[in-house]
């Protein structure tokens, strides 16, 4: 069996500091108490909390019993920013709506962005898809500085009335709030996959549907165009063939697709570490940044070093030493 060698993932570690939550569940069906008795509300806002759940049994009839929310250990269930999250603000300055029709006459504008290059893509109409190369973990605080907050909400001097025409009494809302935060987070973009871009049906992982070479070559020349714009000094090229076999393999069918080089590569994953340290989300009345970020350039050769800069940082290569791995060739 053919080896692989060189650099097959870039790792990172993110700190982001922040005050307040971002990222909220929404309002959550929870029991509180309300003048020495339980009631059970749907008016609690809540961020989104490490495995909470807020049920902790159920009665002998069935009913469920709901957990207090002052009572909630923020070390045990700890405030989380989800990784849907974090992508989102990555790239939202390259919004794009997938559903519409526009999409399908432009799909070399999608496929020569970072969006579909890093962030990856699924268009229902076509099935066209990107596999995204960019791994996130959800970013979780630290800190577990939650706090639990009841409020009233004051009506108007003059009584409303209730549909049974009884007075409105004064409403009751709380919310589950936070101080200051710090997240840690991890994420790992895959060589083999943001290197290699597939535009044959074959495998089902089509980015784009071409008619003939020619289109390939054409599409390979947007695509170096476009990480030339990024960075102009380096050599980075997108070459496109109609038979790229994975190395190893043991027949030689292939598909067609683009291949970028080892500069290229370079390219986008600098790019994307650069946005992910440019990072901030205000959002909710709380905000977050990325503080610093911690890289691993990975050429492990043992599945032990997948993510070692999570498990064993000792063992990181902080800075880049040899070539990113190679997984196809042009057959």
């Amino acid at each position: 069996m053919q080896k692989i060698t060189g650099i097959k993932s870039v790792d990172f570690k993110a700190v982001a500091r922040g005050h307040g939550a971002v990222n909220w569940n929404g309002p959550t069906e929870l029991v509180i108490d309300i003048e020495g008795k339980s009631k059970s509300i749907n008016n609690h806002s809540m961020p989104k909390l490490r495995g909470y759940t807020n049920i902790k049994g159920y009665w002998d009839d069935g009913n469920p019993k709901y957990k207090e929310p002052q009572n909630i250990n923020f070390k045990e269930t700890p405030l989380y920013i989800s990784a849907n999250c974090i992508k989102h603000h990555l790239f939202r300055e390259e919004f794009v709506d997938l559903q519409s029709p526009e999409i399908v006459q432009n799909m070399d504008k999608l496929l020569c962005s970072l969006t579909g290059l890093i962030r990856g893509y699924v268009i229902p109409k076509t099935e066209n898809k990107r596999t995204s190369p960019l791994l996130l973990t959800d970013f979780q605080d630290q800190l577990g500085n939650g706090n639990y907050e009841q409020m009233g909400r004051s009506g108007s001097k003059e009584k409303e009335k209730t549909k049974s025409g009884t007075e409105k009494s004064t409403s009751m809302f709380s919310k589950t709030t936070f101080g200051d935060t710090e997240y840690i987070g991890y994420g790992s973009i895959s060589i083999e996959q943001l290197q290699f871009i597939s535009l044959s049906e074959d495998y089902s992982r089509c980015a784009m549907r071409i008619d003939k070479n020619e289109d390939g070559v054409k599409l390979a020349e947007q695509l170096t165009h476009f990480i030339k714009s990024i960075d102009s000094i380096v050599d980075a090229k997108a070459v496109y063939h109609k038979n790229y076999v994975r190395r190893g393999s043991i027949f030689n069918k292939g598909e067609a697709g683009i291949l970028l080089n080892s500069a290229a590569v370079g390219v986008l994953i600098n790019e994307t570490l650069e946005i992910l340290k440019r990072l901030s989300i205000r959002q909710a009345k709380g905000f977050m940044f990325v503080e610093e970020i911690m890289v691993d350039y990975n050429d492990g050769m043992v599945g032990r070093d997948m993510m070692r800069i999570k498990h064993s940082p000792s063992n990181i290569s902080e800075a880049k030493n040899g070539e990113y791995a190679v997984y196809f060739e042009g057959i």
